[in-house]
């Protein structure tokens, strides 16, 4: 693997954590994102963001998942969006070209976007 890029080298998505320096192997070193540790590219595992519409990736710590999940967790609560409600019961149904999801709850009948924020009183995290 080249350590020096600036994409992730198989998507091609842009990597969104700042370099900070090159190693004496030729290496970019980067600030893990979630553990903050320095990471070379000749050691790294890449992971995408957690908020919708943010497309690209971070240079990563490979112990990194743990952090990974509890900030993912903690989006989502903060996101309180009928997605990662539980009370939550999704319909099957055609691909919408607009992203929308349609599902049922004790509320009722909802068509909502994955990604949207709607911070809903009635919002439940999964477990």
């Amino acid at each position: 693997m080249n350590g020096c890029y600036n994409r992730h080298p198989k998507s091609g998505k842009q990597i969104l954590n700042k370099p900070l320096c090159v190693d004496d192997f030729g290496n970019l070193v980067y600030r893990c994102l979630y553990t903050k540790k320095p990471v070379a590219t000749d050691a790294c595992i890449f992971i995408g963001a957690c908020i919708p519409q943010v497309s690209g990736t971070f240079v990563c710590a490979p112990d990194a998942w743990p952090a990974f999940r509890a900030s993912k967790a903690c989006f989502d609560q903060w996101d309180a969006n009928c997605n990662t409600c539980s009370n939550l019961v999704r319909h099957k149904q055609d691909k919408c070209k607009a992203g929308f999801m349609s599902g049922k709850c004790y509320q009722g009948e909802r068509k909502f976007h994955p990604g949207d924020h709607m911070g809903m009183a009635c919002w439940s995290a999964r477990t």
